[in-house]
């Protein structure tokens, strides 16, 4: 399938058949393909191009003093995970990582090595870094590992099927890595920014907050948010060590600005809209869903969905932000039995 045209919660493929989308573009497209504020945002800069670390766009500097905290930015979430684990491996002095079961972090050999999903890391098996402690999700880890310089935890895991943990989960992680001298990461990529009806899911618990998909409003951008005084764990000397010739591109910057102002004034809405999909029988939060299903038939029906599950027997469902009921209905609709 490829995609000629994608407007709002609607996507026309080159044959010109219409589907309502479900997906959002992994979470990507928060306030629909080609909201007309982010496209203009983006028309208006004058910088298509800086300098990453060495000088920034204007653009870029907006949004830093946007983000409630002080953050390095990336191109992917998987950027953000790296910068996270680097930066508990900076902080702590302590390699070990603590991850669980069913987690995505990405397919960089470092948030892979976290990423609990076999099918993905088989193949690199050989390569991949640790020590990595894995544990059921939801579960108390117990106390952590000696080495342990981080948890890294998605507060509702995406991938495997909008899992959400038991209350006070998070917060007895607080408690564990506060004990151990570790770095709590919250991976929010994509259950933050007013996916699960809240702009970061884990509050103020997290010592770094992996943000993604949905920040830059369609362009590729990242950004890991330090708790105060983390980033200085990255001065390292007059050169930064770890960057990206497109970091903080000025482009995406302008759309994340526009998505920082927009979705705070959603979340009530999503989590409203979130219980029609719960009244049909989809487990989650807000406008993170799946229930089982088959995406392909999905397809077929005129209706884009992603599939999920530790065994991909799930279909996912994180629409734009902004869909309506109508469109939801008509979803639900077109998805009975499939």
């Amino acid at each position: 399938m490829i995609w000629a045209s994608a407007r709002g919660c609607r996507v026309t493929d080159g044959e010109g058949r219409e589907y309502l989308d479900l997906s959002a573009g992994f979470g990507v497209a928060a306030l629909g393909h080609r909201n007309p504020r982010v496209m203009a945002a983006i028309g208006e800069q004058r910088v298509v191009h800086a300098l990453g670390d060495l000088a920034e766009a204007e653009a870029t500097v907006r949004l830093r003093h946007a983000l409630p905290s002080p953050a390095k930015l990336g191109l992917s979430g998987e950027d953000a995970v790296e910068i996270a684990l680097r930066t508990a491996l900076l902080a702590t002095g302590k390699p070990g990582i603590v991850a669980f079961e069913g987690a995505y972090h990405g397919t960089g050999l470092l948030a892979l090595a976290a990423t609990g999903l076999e099918r993905f890391r088989a193949p690199f098996a050989a390569w991949l870094p640790g020590p990595v402690y894995r544990f059921p999700f939801g579960e108390d880890p117990g106390p952590l590992p000696v080495d342990a310089g981080c948890v890294i935890v998605e507060p509702i895991q995406a991938r495997a099927g909008a899992r959400v943990p038991p209350d006070g989960f998070l917060d007895l992680l607080r408690k564990r890595c506060d004990k151990a001298g570790a770095l709590l990461v919250a991976d929010e990529i994509y259950c933050g920014l007013g996916r699960a009806g809240e702009m970061l899911v884990s509050g103020e618990l997290a010592d770094v907050y992996c943000l993604g998909k949905a920040l830059g409003g369609g362009l590729p951008l990242s950004a890991a948010l330090f708790r105060s005084g983390l980033e200085r764990a990255w001065e390292l000397g007059p050169e930064d060590v770890y960057t990206h010739t497109h970091s903080g591109t000025p482009l995406a910057c302008a759309a994340a600005l526009v998505v920082l102002d927009e979705v705070p004034r959603l979340l009530s809405e999503v989590k409203r809209k979130g219980e029609i999909f719960a009244r049909a029988g989809w487990q989650g939060a807000g406008l993170m869903r799946a229930r089982r299903g088959d995406a392909a038939k999905a397809l077929e029906r005129g209706v884009i969905v992603v599939p999920a599950g530790l065994g991909n027997e799930l279909i996912s469902a994180t629409p734009p932000l902004t869909i309506s009921d109508e469109e939801i209905e008509e979803a639900l609709g077109l998805l009975e039995g499939c």
